[in-house]
């Protein structure tokens, strides 16, 4: 539950340091942690397991008589160091060794915890059929992040220790196990089977993994490295619908990142009841089952393809390179989400991606607006979950973009094959970022991170434009309605281009046939915009036809158009880049009248774009007249089942029998998309007849 009280420093929004938030650090670290070796014994039916964590630790300091790991609720038994027991406090919590031999700084110890567990509440947990769902499969699976490895083995569980790991398990056949690495082994024994996996590259504990069970196994390969998908049986054709395009991933990051997949294989595992969407385990990533679609599904749904490559990327960042602190977690969060609009621009289009961003970042405005407001760097919080919000992961994508825009397509790649590079197999902060752009390119963004990575916000804009025929000149006022004239320190200091278009007739046509290039068609200025409200003159040879305030839509933000309305219809209709289009379909159905209808309608019918028509579908519908409703209704017949379902959506705003029996008409023709057709009958039965 969120509280809903206000910061008087927060610009009005709420605050995200909740009662009980406080600074937290990583603890003081006794030495580095070389190897984990967990060795266990699953008994499934029973939900409970049997198990010995070895932990080899080279302490970084003579003297050292206790150790403290964490571990909550498990059964402690013994605690050994080179087969000498040792004595122990445990609290439920953490289990503090008393050394009998302090430690030699450089000579390692291995400390040996016997333990059990009993139905596990969290870190492991075991998955069976019951009364209300008979047919849900049998699997045990693992969730480290954020400190929940605590709860299934005892261990110095905070990111900025890494170590090599080996687990080995015992399971019923003929269940399958898989962890981190590669497999060295599976022993028969009876009715059992032991698995044994090693991971010889360090990592977190948060990132070690365990997922068992009976599934089909699909093999696939990148550069002669496994990639396997392992999935409940009978549902290898969704996994291949779901998961198939894995190997061109690989090949497509290893080639934008500059540096080759690190690790020696990599597994997808889908598991039933998984509390997220996927996890980055360390070449083992685990997805939800939710995520496997048929042919149908598929049609309009790329979320599971988006979550696939979100994953992935996380094997460079937060597997390959991992955070120091969750404080930093943006690093790799924010990358994972922007390798989402990378992956749409590669496999699909710019069009595509640039939507797809503008998605990222409605998705960070509307926390903003409606939860909180926070730095994305912050390490005061009650629990180390709460920083994984909208914040850490769609701001994050578009801080990246932000970076990309301000170092151009070549120095930002050079800077994000730098740091990892210099990074590999190390823990980072948010500095080493900075370091390595720095190091690459000669530039310190440090401006850039100060305003929107180490305090929160973004610039809200109002931009105004008038054409003085006299002089030639265009008068472009920008506002920043964020900021009051006593609150100097909430105004962003940006350069922010802002381009004027010029359609004749048959370039509009021509533009209807192709993407042709946005600095082909404007004449394009940058400018600073740093104070509450600014005044730019222009001087031009004729008029535009339309203005764009920041050409490429590149810049976190949000914007207010108040631009006349035959340059918001020349824009909708002529404009190359599509969030340009959308931006001012929005500020024409805010103009509403007959005139802004008629202009929306024709948008709707044909844009080139599916997520203009889309948007320009649900600006329609905020319109009360019943010439929008028809243009609706005649886009009910477009050929992308994600612009029908905008129109559905929007026809639940018109509460008219037109609108009722349209959608009674979709409900009972059917759609080819199963979330046109769920989401007109949704609509359908709320309206009144």
């Amino acid at each position: 539950m969120l509280y809903s009280y206000f910061d008087a420093d927060n610009n009005g929004h709420k605050s995200f340091e909740l009662p009980g938030a406080r600074p937290h650090y990583n603890p003081d670290r006794p030495g580095q942690v070389e190897h984990i070796f967990l060795d266990l014994s699953l008994d499934i039916s029973h939900q409970r397991y049997q198990a010995t964590c070895m932990t080899r630790l080279n302490p970084v300091r003579s003297g050292i008589d206790r150790l403290t790991f964490d571990a909550v609720t498990l059964n402690i038994h013994t605690v050994e160091v080179a087969g000498v027991a040792q004595p122990f406090d445990y609290d439920g919590e953490q289990l503090h060794v008393r050394l009998k031999e302090p430690t030699q700084a450089g000579t390692p110890i291995e400390v040996a915890i016997a333990y059990s567990v009993e139905h596990p509440q969290r870190g492991i947990y075991f998955v069976a059929p019951d009364q209300h769902y008979p047919k849900k499969p049998v699997q045990v699976w693992t969730q480290g992040e954020d400190e929940d490895s605590r709860f299934w083995f005892p261990c110095f569980d905070y990111p900025g220790q890494l170590t090599t790991s080996e687990i080995r398990v015992s399971v019923p056949a003929p269940y399958t196990a898989i962890s981190n690495g590669e497999l060295i082994s599976v022993d028969l024994q009876g009715d059992r089977q032991i698995f044994h996996w090693l991971q010889k590259e360090v990592h977190p504990t948060y990132l070690m993994t365990l997922a068992v069970g009976d599934f089909a196994e699909l093999k696939d390969e990148w550069n002669g490295k496994p990639v396997t998908y392992y999935v409940e049986k009978g549902r290898e054709k969704e996994a291949q619908i779901s998961m198939g395009k894995t190997p061109q991933m690989i090949e497509f990051f290893s080639q934008k990142y500059g540096y080759a997949y690190p690790f020696p294989k990599y597994a997808q595992v889908c598991v039933d009841d998984f509390i997220f969407g996927g996890m980055e385990n360390t070449s083992t990533t685990l997805l939800t089952d939710r995520c496997l679609l048929d042919e149908r599904a598929a049609i309009d749904n790329r979320s599971t393809e988006t979550l696939v490559a979100h994953e992935l990327a996380h094997q460079w960042f937060g597997d390959l390179v991992v955070i120091k602190h969750w404080s930093h977690a943006w690093i790799k969060e924010g990358m994972a989400s922007y390798a989402e609009v990378l992956w749409m621009d590669h496999e699909y289009d710019a069009n595509t991606a640039a939507y797809y961003l503008l998605g990222e970042a409605r998705s960070y405005l509307d926390e903003d607006a409606s939860r909180y407001r926070r730095p994305i760097v912050t390490h005061v919080y009650r629990e180390a979950i709460e920083l994984y919000d909208r914040h850490l992961y769609e701001k994050g994508a578009c801080v990246y973009h932000m970076i990309r825009t301000e170092l151009g397509e070549e120095l930002f790649w050079k800077a994000i094959a730098t740091f990892l590079h210099d990074n590999a197999h190390r823990t980072v902060e948010t500095v080493d970022l900075l370091r390595a752009i720095e190091k690459s390119t000669g530039r310190n963004l440090l401006f850039l991170f100060d305003q929107y990575v180490y305090r929160g916000g973004h610039p809200d804009y109002k931009v105004a434009y008038t054409w003085d025929g006299d002089s030639n000149l265009a008068k472009v006022t920008v506002t920043q309605t964020q900021a009051n004239p006593a609150s100097p320190k909430e105004l962003f200091d940006l350069k922010i281009p802002i381009g004027f278009g010029y359609v004749t007739p048959s370039e509009a046509a021509e533009l209807e046939e192709t993407a042709r290039s946005p600095e082909l068609r404007f004449q394009v200025f940058s400018v600073r915009i740093h104070d509450r409200e600014q005044s730019f003159y222009f001087p031009l040879a004729q008029k535009p036809d339309f203005i764009r305030f920041d050409v490429g839509n590149h810049y976190l933000k949000t914007v207010e158009l108040e631009y006349p309305l035959p340059e918001l219809k020349a824009q909708l209709h002529a404009d190359p880049d599509p969030v340009a289009r959308i931006y001012a379909a929005e500020a024409l159905a805010k103009k509403g009248g007959l005139e802004v209808v008629k202009a929306l309608s024709e948008s709707l019918q044909s844009d080139r774009f599916w997520g203009v028509r889309a948007e320009v579908a649900r600006s329609l519908a905020t319109i009360k007249l019943d010439q929008a409703l028809q243009g609706l209704l005649v886009g009910l017949g477009d050929e992308d089942a994600r612009v029908r379902r905008a129109i559905v959506e929007g026809l639940a705003q018109i509460k008219a029998d037109g609108s009722y029996q349209a959608l009674k008409s979709t409900v009972e023709a059917g759609d080819a998309s199963y979330y046109v057709e769920a989401s007109a009958l949704q609509v359908w039965v709320k309206l009144p007849l």
